[in-house]
């Protein structure tokens, strides 16, 4: 029997990705009364890696969720391949997992420790009072809710976020898409194929499936006539095994990946996750980002519903920049790289004789949040 719907909340989160229910999850146990609505039926698919890093799974362990951490196949290495030549080279241990079957856990968790979770429900602000933010709650009927903080995590084209992201010029889609496993794709190892006008990423997930996330030129993606003819073209330009029926599957995309914010909030509204701003990632790194994100945020969303101030969300958004830019910023530096193929190729063949060449990068892309968590926690 579904649970009646209360006016007056602590907190309303916005999206139900990682940030948003992992957040959810911690102020929930914080026994703040809070909803958390999606616009998605549920449980959803949404384009992603499938990779959740070292990075990632630790945060998750630390934010009090080791349980999802064990969740998904196991991986331990990369397979990078570039104009025919192929390297593959150790990772952190990570675990892969579909969107649809991470998500699903994490608001699971976020529902035990007391959140209220609603799907299929669009959220709009409305007007609201000095003391309040009001939201209307669109499910087949309209509703009114309020709250002392509204916690914006729905994606990149945030509709809560009132100021324009600076989008780069230069930015590319997201498409992604799971299917049948091919015996071709092992188990416990991430690919990536590289081409002149995209990346591909793939990597056997839960229930034999094959997690398929990419990052590609628009342009170049209209001009192949979709997604499927694009990856297929990445695929075999850098020499890994063709896919049947690639264009039988629905994909999904998202709207340019690469964007920022100056400030991150608005009166009585914080941003996390990719609303917050995001790049190109590499090998489960914006989970991390999210899962980071959600922890930090916690001290920022508790005195908001205290006493809101303006402040805090200068104070939050410098927060988020201290935490994660520097990683967003080597994420870039690599996507800058991968537009190179002939380069990649030469970091292919330098990988292929000597594996451990990469080990300090992909180390450094994987380094704990657990010391920001725990000072998070101990604030």
């Amino acid at each position: 029997m579904t649970e009646p719907l209360r006016e007056d909340w602590d907190v309303v989160v916005v999206g139900a990705g990682v940030a948003g229910a992992v957040a959810a999850f911690r102020l929930a146990r914080r026994e703040l009364a809070v909803l958390l609505v999606d616009k998605a039926d549920w449980p959803r698919d949404k384009v992603c890696g499938g990779c959740v890093n070292a990075a990632a799974l630790n945060a998750l362990s630390a934010s009090g969720l080791p349980a999802v951490a064990t969740l998904g196949r196991p991986y331990a290495e990369m397979q990078l391949a570039a104009r025919g030549r192929h390297a593959r080279f150790p990772l952190p241990a990570g675990r892969a997992i579909s969107r649809r079957y991470l998500d699903a856990a994490l608001v699971d968790a976020a529902v035990d420790a007391g959140a209220q979770f609603l799907p299929s429900t669009h959220a709009r602000l409305a007007d609201g009072d000095d003391h309040r933010r009001r939201l209307e709650l669109h499910r087949g009927d309209r509703v009114t809710v309020q709250a002392k903080l509204v916690l914006a995590c729905d994606g990149l084209q945030s509709r809560l976020l009132n100021d324009d992201a600076e989008v780069a010029p230069c930015s590319r889609i997201g498409a992604g898409v799971v299917v049948a496993a091919p015996p071709d794709y092992r188990p416990g190892r991430i690919y990536m194929a590289c081409g002149t006008y995209g990346y591909v990423g793939l990597v056997r997930v839960e229930g034999e499936q094959l997690n398929i996330g990419t990052a590609l030129d628009p342009a170049w993606v209209k001009h192949q006539g979709g997604p499927a003819a694009a990856v297929a073209g990445i695929l075999e330009s850098a020499g890994l095994p063709a896919i049947d029926r690639l264009d039988a599957p629905h994909w999904r995309g998202t709207p340019r990946l690469t964007r920022r914010h100056d400030r991150l909030g608005a009166d009585r509204l914080l941003a996390l996750g990719d609303a917050a701003g995001y790049v190109e990632p590499f090998t489960g790194e914006g989970m991390a980002w999210a899962v980071a994100g959600a922890a930090a945020i916690e001290p920022y969303a508790v005195a908001a519903v205290t006493g809101w101030r303006d402040e805090l969300v200068d104070a939050w958004t410098a927060r988020h920049e201290r935490l994660i830019l520097n990683r967003q910023r080597a994420c870039e530096s690599i996507a800058a790289l991968l537009r190179h193929p002939r380069l990649v190729a030469g970091a292919v063949r330098l990988a292929a004789a000597a594996p451990m060449v990469a080990a300090p990068l992909t180390a450094w892309l994987n380094r704990d949040f657990k010391h920001h968590i725990n000072k998070v926690v101990e604030t």
